[in-house]
């Protein structure tokens, strides 16, 4: 999950939305468990930019100051900060999960409409 394309599970989402798409639960719930697993990590990796949002010690000179913001601005709050790119994996990890569990609803739907496609076939 190291590369999640946010565009590319919005395809899947709007696949498994129009019943395209679908997953075996065995597998889904593995990958579900997995992005679970993996949205945990985030939050925690999240919660310790807490201990790096506003950085010191780089002395008292202009350039100093300059720096501290800099470097403070790169670990929180920032144009692409560390906390901003943790939030955007946390939501793309989040958007791949519920097009998994869309794919398993639309798997089980189709097994239940087949199934109910058999009932009675043989009873002659």
């Amino acid at each position: 999950m190291a590369n999640i394309d946010p565009a590319e599970w919005k395809k899947l989402a709007a696949q498994a939305e129009s019943g395209q798409l679908s997953l075996n639960p065995e597998v889904g719930r593995d990958l579900a468990r997995v992005c679970d697993d993996h949205i945990d990590a985030l939050e925690k990796a999240f919660e310790q930019t807490r201990l790096v949002d506003h950085l010191a010690g780089f002395g008292t000179f202009n350039s100093s100051k300059i720096l501290e913001k800099k470097f403070s601005q790169t670990a929180s709050g920032g144009d692409r900060s560390l906390d901003g790119a943790i939030r955007q994996h946390i939501e793309a990890v989040t958007a791949a999960k519920e097009t998994v569990i869309k794919a398993i609803a639309n798997y089980q739907a189709q097994d239940d409409y087949n199934a109910g496609q058999f009932t009675g076939l043989g009873e002659n």
